[in-house]
């Protein structure tokens, strides 16, 4: 008996043990219960279900998991779409070279300073814009040099330069603001002390600095943010670039592209002709960066990292007319039938190739290349968008009414962005004269410490405004009074020849400086400038040196009425400031990209207006009848007496077969340009020697001669028929009393002095003759 109590211990014992298992045995059977609870939305999440240390059964308790929402796979040809479509900026890089200015500009002396206005859309904030600066100076002189930068007359950039010779680049931050005008001007001052004494003499020449055409200009701005016409035409580059269907293009197509080449070169543009291609044509893709986003995405993968491609279909167009940066990107467009079936054609194809991106690229496609949806009237003009940035689309039949709406006068009036033009005369309400400011962006006012130039460049035929030439200039300017006594000078040149130079009183007023402007002074691009000139110090030195203001006032002008009734370059210029006629062979329509840029810096050349001219097309071979005033490409005409002709690839210059001045064979990309007249006919032929036609690159300048070899740099050679120096050549006879008034006047020259001789021994023969009857009477 004595046992019991201790088994009853021991079975108490085993009972608080089996109790005290209890609770392990629980947690052991809740972890796969909690394990299976939990593996389908293990299953769906692809990231693994944290570890949680586990407690008891009666300590945590079961809690169901969230189940996380379904995501659908990201579709990348969608996702492309969408991040191009988002983006609308449009990124420029414009050089001096771009702007024209194609030799370096420099600046030495005391104080020089330039300013260079550099375009940009009117109204539109730009983008992070910056100048990059390349130039170099030199500094054989010593002393102090200094080289500063501004932007819109504020400076952004100085420099001291030391040494002999460096570099003098720079990168300087343009501000972001909008400019209503429509330019950033870009200034450089060039400061250049010697000598260490006040007075002494800083006349050195070997301190100079110079900024190379590569300088350049580069900005971005947004797409959508430009809303008018005006502003699509003041944003386009230095260059501008014009789109033309492919193929053979009609007659009005042809008329409206070059009307609209003239119009950008007149603008100071560099014409640059694109046409459409078609299925199987070559496309240079040297510049033609693919964004990443759509470098995996057909067709524009077949693009990446090929310098040159061969379009295969429809789609493989398409592609190329929505990139940024395409090398079917244009500013302005000829908008026929052609050109807008042959892009929406291509952008229906890209389309369908896309598949279950096809809606959102309709959507891509109405604002980055709306011009493959539009429809252009044959006398609208529309602003639409290509490669996503802005183009103007110009109808099919417009050409003419379009480049006077273009013009200065009409341009800040299109506030909208499609216009129906039914009637445009630039030049009905307009005086006989032409303003200065009206020629080209210019800044009034100057300080001037030493010596300030003040230069505007225009063509010819923007300053005759379709009348005659200009026959004086009246110039009015105001000068403050500054440290010194001696009063400023201000010289006025007209292509570097001097019309008028006047002691100016500088005492705040307005001063009158008036001149005749000689035919001889005239071109057909012409650079009008205004030096002022003064004394940078006080009598005794007793003032430190300081530039004080003077000004170009509004008011200054043409006076327009001037002929120059001769035979050369510069009297068929005249005659046809008010519209002449261009005849172009029939095979010109059929090599648009080539033949367009050759016919419109020829009519450039001739100071063709493009608003007024009419246009000719010739079949092979047909002569045609001269009349009036002409300019004739390629074109056999007759009733006129040439001076110089074309066999093939030989040259002859002179009719006279016993005296001519050239005879040569085996000439190579070169034209001959001669000025002929007929009984009631006065034009320019341009005839291509040799088997392919030559395109001049730059701007061909014709003037004083009547015969011109012209290269792809320009004019090669001018001279007149007789052989003679060009400016040598003398004004040929008019018809009629005032024609021989004006020929006496202008020869003044030659019968003046002895007119003079001889009044004056007539009148001492006169007194001789009373003294003599005098003394018979007496």
């Amino acid at each position: 008996m004595r046992h019991v109590p201790s088994l009853i211990a021991r079975g108490g014992a085993s009972r608080g043990r089996a109790a005290r298992r209890i609770p392990t045995f629980a947690a052991a059977l809740v972890l796969p219960v909690t394990l299976l609870a939990a593996w389908p939305a293990a299953a769906q999440s692809r990231t693994p279900a944290p570890v949680v240390a586990q407690a008891p059964a009666a300590q945590m308790p079961i809690v169901p998991q969230p189940v996380p929402a379904y995501v659908p796979p990201v579709d990348p040809i969608l996702s492309a779409i969408q991040e191009r479509a988002a983006d609308s900026r449009v990124t420029r890089s414009v050089t001096l070279g771009d702007l024209g200015i194609e030799g370096p500009v420099v600046l030495q002396g005391m104080d020089a300073r330039r300013d260079i206005y550099l375009p940009v859309p009117a109204g539109v904030a730009l983008e992070n814009a910056s100048i990059a600066v390349d130039g170099e100076y030199l500094r054989g002189d010593g002393g102090r040099t200094t080289m500063v930068l501004s932007v819109d007359g504020t400076p952004v950039y100085s420099r001291r330069l030391e040494g002999d010779t460096g570099s003098a680049s720079a990168t300087v931050a343009v501000d972001n603001r909008p400019r209503d005008t429509g330019f950033v001007r870009f200034g450089t001052a060039w400061s250049s002390v010697i000598g260490e004494a006040l007075c002494a003499d800083e006349r050195g020449i070997g301190n100079v600095l110079k900024l190379r055409p590569s300088t350049r200009f580069t900005y971005s701005y947004d797409a959508g943010q430009v809303r008018t016409l005006a502003t699509a035409w003041s944003g386009m580059p230095g260059s501008g670039a014009l789109l033309v269907a492919g193929g053979t293009l009609s007659k009005d197509t042809y008329d409206t592209a070059w009307r609209l080449g003239l119009a950008l070169e007149t603008a100071g543009k560099r014409l640059v002709v694109k046409t459409l291609p078609s299925i199987g044509d070559e496309v240079d893709l040297s510049n033609l960066d693919v964004p990443a986003s759509l470098r995996a995405v057909a067709p524009f993968s077949s693009f990446v990292g090929v310098r040159s491609y061969r379009i295969r279909d429809a789609s493989e167009l398409g592609a190329l007319l929505v990139l940024p940066g395409s090398p079917l990107g244009a500013d302005v467009a000829v908008a026929d039938v052609a050109l807008l079936s042959g892009i929406r054609g291509a952008l229906d194809a890209l389309g369908a190739r896309l598949g279950t991106a096809s809606a959102a690229f309709t959507e891509w496609r109405g604002k980055s290349a709306s011009l493959g949806s539009a429809t252009i009237a044959p006398d609208e003009v529309s602003l639409q968008f290509l490669a996503g940035r802005p183009i103007i689309a110009v109808g099919g039949a417009a050409g003419g009414k379009a480049t006077q709406l273009f013009d200065g006068f009409w341009r800040t009036s299109l506030t909208s962005g499609s216009v129906m033009i039914r009637a445009v005369d630039a030049g009905a309400d307009r005086p006989s004269s032409v303003l200065l400011n009206t020629l080209g962006p210019t800044e009034g006012n100057l300080d001037v410490l030493a010596r300030g130039d003040w230069v505007v460049t225009f063509d010819l035929a923007a300053a005759t405004g379709g009348r005659s030439l200009p026959s004086r200039l009246n110039l009015d300017v105001a000068a403050a009074p500054g440290a010194s006594t001696s009063e400023p000078v201000a010289a006025v040149f007209l292509n570097d020849v001097l019309l008028a130079a006047k002691r100016l009183d500088a005492n705040g007023h307005p001063e009158h400086i008036s001149a005749a402007v000689p035919p001889y002074a005239l071109a057909a691009r012409n650079v009008l400038r205004v030096t002022f000139q003064r004394q940078p110090v006080s009598d005794r030195c007793r003032e430190t040196p300081q530039a004080f203001p003077v000004s170009v006032l509004p008011t200054s002008h043409f006076e327009l009425g001037g002929a120059a009734p001769s035979g050369d370059f510069l009297g068929v210029i005249s005659a046809m400031a008010a519209g002449g006629k261009l005849l172009v062979p029939d095979s010109y329509l059929a090599t648009a990209k080539a033949s367009l840029p050759r016919v419109v810096r020829a009519a450039a050349a001739a100071g063709m207006p493009a608003g007024t001219s009419t246009f000719e097309v010739a079949s092979l071979g047909t002569p045609f009848r001269a009349t009036g005033g002409f300019l004739a490409l390629d074109v056999p005409v007759q009733g006129v007496t040439a001076k110089a002709k074309v066999d093939g690839d030989r040259l002859i210059v002179g009719t006279d077969e016993r005296a001519r001045l050239l005879d040569i064979t085996g000439l190579r990309n070169v034209a001959l340009v001669q000025a002929v007249r007929g009984d009631d006919a006065r034009g320019i032929l341009w005839q291509s020697i040799g088997p392919v036609a030559m395109t001049p690159a730059k701007p061909v300048r014709l003037s004083k001669g009547d015969v011109a070899l012209v290269g792809v740099d320009g004019t090669l050679t001018e001279l007149t028929a007789s052989g003679a120096a060009p400016g040598t050549v003398r004004v040929a006879d008019t018809d009629g009393p005032a024609g021989t008034l004006q020929r006496l006047w202008q020869n003044s020259s030659d019968w003046g002095l002895p007119l003079g001789i001889g009044a004056a021994a007539l009148f001492f023969l006169l007194l001789i003759r009373a003294s003599q009857v005098r003394r018979r009477g007496n």
